[in-house]
């Protein structure tokens, strides 16, 4: 067989209901995506890679369109790890009867390890003949929150001057493949990374000396960027974010001297910069900030040829005033989800 030729789909439609139901798993009848994830091998493979299982799916959680499309599926009930896994498609129609927050399930899908991420294979015909079949259990689930990693456990690549090589030395981000994370409180160091020189390093800008504080991310797979740019408009050296939020995939290639994770953003509103308000960039608004807005107001600071926008100056106008003030407190409510008088972190759970 010719992969990716004359693909047929086999997809059938179960509309259970809509909300936020899971569906009846059969016990030993269907694998959960856990199950085909988990590994304790060196390569991260799955237990499961150049074999056709039945898996029991998750939520539809980002669809890419592309000549070869894929499914994202996230299985909520993996609340530590391990619950991600990709469907890859071999015709561009393939996922046209999938939507977002639809559960979906594959049946005689086979599992093949690919460049150090593990996917299910949807196309005519399986190696052993059998043809995989993709089922829309049911629809309309919410999507789940992405899940707030430590930046360590999914840090940079190093590079082994003696190999000529960018090797990943984490295990722990392995659990994480194929996952929806968020990193928090970054600034982007530097670009032009990787293979594709696509990458950026996302370093957390309060811990700026510790070496392992420290990924890479990408926007190839981000469904806002323009086609002709690597990036999104707001990765620049030196930009400050909140959050960073996307799938996590493995690249490997070592023949070409890498082996890394990336943290791959899916829109624009994965990247989420500072507050206007955080005027110490610190990653919060507090009083520290209020402090120095006050401080600049009461002095009637104005801006010079040295620092032509001051901090509190959140309009650019030259002077601060009672107009940055009503921006400033704004800002600050706007941001301020849950209401506690502090923008921290506990404002993007």
């Amino acid at each position: 067989m010719v992969k990716g030729i004359g693909v047929s789909k086999v997809v059938s439609i179960w509309v259970v209901c809509i909300g936020c139901v899971l569906p009846c798993v059969v016990q030993g009848a269907l694998l959960t995506i856990p199950e085909i994830q988990y590994t304790e091998s060196a390569d991260g493979a799955s237990p499961y890679n150049g074999q056709v299982v039945d898996c029991a799916g998750g939520i539809v959680v980002f669809k890419r369109e592309a000549k070869r499309p894929r499914l994202v599926l996230h299985d909520p009930n993996a609340t530590d790890g391990w619950g991600g896994i990709q469907i890859k498609g071999w015709a561009s129609d393939a996922f046209d009867d999938v939507n977002l927050g639809d559960w979906v399930e594959i049946e005689q899908a086979f599992v093949e390890e690919a460049r150090g991420v593990t996917f299910l294979q949807y196309w005519d015909e399986n190696p052993d003949g059998s043809q995989p079949v993709l089922n829309v259990v049911s629809t309309g689930h919410d999507l789940p929150r992405p899940l707030h990693v430590d930046i360590r456990e999914i840090r940079a690549p190093e590079y082994m001057p003696s190999e000529d090589a960018w090797i990943a030395t984490v295990d722990s981000a392995e659990r994480f493949e194929s996952m929806i994370v968020q990193v928090r409180d970054v600034v982007v160091l530097e670009r032009d990374l990787g293979k594709a020189l696509d990458n950026y390093d996302l370093q957390s800008f309060h811990e700026p000396d510790d070496p392992n504080a420290h990924c890479w991310g990408a926007d190839y797979f981000n469904q806002d960027r323009e086609d002709e740019d690597l990036y999104l408009p707001a990765i620049e050296v030196g930009q400050r974010f909140r959050a960073v939020t996307g799938v996590l995939e493995q690249y490997t290639n070592l023949g070409n001297g890498y082996d890394y994770y990336q943290l791959l953003t899916l829109s624009e509103d994965g990247v989420v910069g500072l507050c206007s308000a955080d005027l110490d960039q610190d990653g919060d608004v507090d009083l520290e900030d209020y402090s120095l807005f006050v401080e600049q107001l009461l002095v009637g600071a104005s801006s010079s040829e040295s620092e032509p926008c001051l901090a509190a100056d959140l309009n650019c106008d030259g002077i601060v005033d009672a107009t940055d003030l009503d921006l400033f407190n704004a800002a600050w409510r706007e941001a301020d989800v849950n209401g506690d008088g502090i923008v921290n972190g506990h404002d993007l759970d």
